[in-house]
């Protein structure tokens, strides 16, 4: 039996911190960051050196940066938000992305998750915080391949990967 057409590739470790507060504390971050921080769950922002935020739901953000680099973001966040009332999390080994990418990929996940990942409802720059198999993924969708970034809890990497290529047909 032959698999679907799609890879899996491990991505490199990035750094990502966790950002909680009301909209006085986005507005700090935009300025800080240079980026403004999406307002609706479910969404995300690009910005320049590699920075994507995820919204996670109001109030809350999933900022990844480059490895190296949260040390240096955090402080400066923490430095323009020093007298409001926040949270500024360093989750940066909490987290690994996964890339599942191939004219396929679409009918591999469509195995386990439970939204609606059809071209028209995901397509390219959604992203959504989703069952995946038993565990939770922030699920984001890059191009038309496509391409996949499948961000899942560190200690469920092994899980994940082994799930996609049970998925996919090649075990």
């Amino acid at each position: 039996m032959a698999g679907y057409d799609a890879t899996i590739e491990i991505l490199p470790h990035s750094g990502f911190l966790d950002l909680r507060g009301n909209e006085s504390v986005r507005q700090l971050c935009d300025n800080t960051l240079a980026l403004s921080l999406p307002n609706a769950a479910n969404s995300l922002a690009y910005a320049a050196n590699n920075r994507v935020a995820y919204c996670i739901s109001p109030g809350h953000w999933i900022l990844q940066v480059i490895d190296g680099q949260q040390r240096d973001v955090l402080l400066s966040l923490e430095d323009a938000a020093e007298q409001v009332s926040h949270s500024f999390v360093d989750v940066s080994d909490m987290y690994v992305r996964i890339q599942l990418s191939g004219p396929e990929a679409r009918h591999v996940l469509a195995q386990g998750v439970s939204i609606d990942i059809h071209p028209r409802v995901f397509p390219p720059g959604t992203t959504a915080r989703t069952g995946l198999a038993k565990t939770i993924a922030q699920l984001h969708c890059v191009d038309d391949s496509p391409t996949f970034i499948i961000t899942v809890y560190s200690s469920y990497r092994q899980y994940a990967i082994d799930w996609l290529r049970v998925a996919i047909g090649d075990v």
